[in-house]
């Protein structure tokens, strides 16, 4: 809670000094440099899990079996840790901004990361774009909450995050920004 009342008081405080579009540029630029974070905390984590398997000595046909674990503990935490139902993907920031004025709920900035990472480090059949798109605009929405931004800034800033995470991710500065433009 202090940590959120020292942030509103240093947003406040650069209110008063920068123009709107330098403000807006600051948080832009904070929006990306926590969805980055977030992707390489994403990244690494998948990267751990699959050295961790790499490391169990079981038979090749064991190795089929971990997707399948994967998804059984990607279940149970969702289940049991999330109430049963989450929002996935990028269907989930669309509907976001059409429907719910550009508010992301907080446990999307964690539970994607959570979820897809164990289920891409067991072996799972996805990919890491559309948890860290999710993440990343979860990531951008609630910087948006706590600086008290309107409508358009919100959207501009899940667009940030979108676009931070898949830089992140993919190594690919350029379509992170296509991508976002195009969402």
């Amino acid at each position: 809670m202090k940590i959120k009342i020292f942030y509103q008081y240093i947003i406040q405080f650069l209110r008063t000094k920068l123009t709107r579009m330098q403000f807006m540029m600051v948080i832009a630029t904070l929006t990306g440099l926590a969805s980055g974070l977030v992707a390489v905390l994403l990244k690494t984590l998948v990267h751990f899990i699959q050295h961790w398997i790499k490391e169990i000595p079981v038979s090749n046909l064991a190795y089929l079996l971990f997707p399948a674990i994967g998804l059984i503990i990607t279940v149970f935490i969702v289940r049991y840790f999330f109430g049963g139902q989450i929002e996935k993907g990028i269907a989930m920031v669309l509907k976001a901004i059409a429907r719910k004025s550009s508010f992301i709920p907080l446990n999307h900035t964690y539970l994607h990361v959570v979820t897809s990472s164990v289920t891409v480090g067991l072996g799972g059949s996805v990919g890491l774009e559309a948890p860290i798109v999710a993440t990343g605009s979860a990531v951008g929405s609630n910087v948006s909450r706590i600086s008290d931004l309107n409508y358009q800034e919100r959207t501009l800033l899940i667009a940030c995050g979108a676009a931070a995470g898949i830089s992140a991710v993919f190594n690919a500065p350029i379509a992170g920004v296509i991508f976002a433009v195009e969402v």
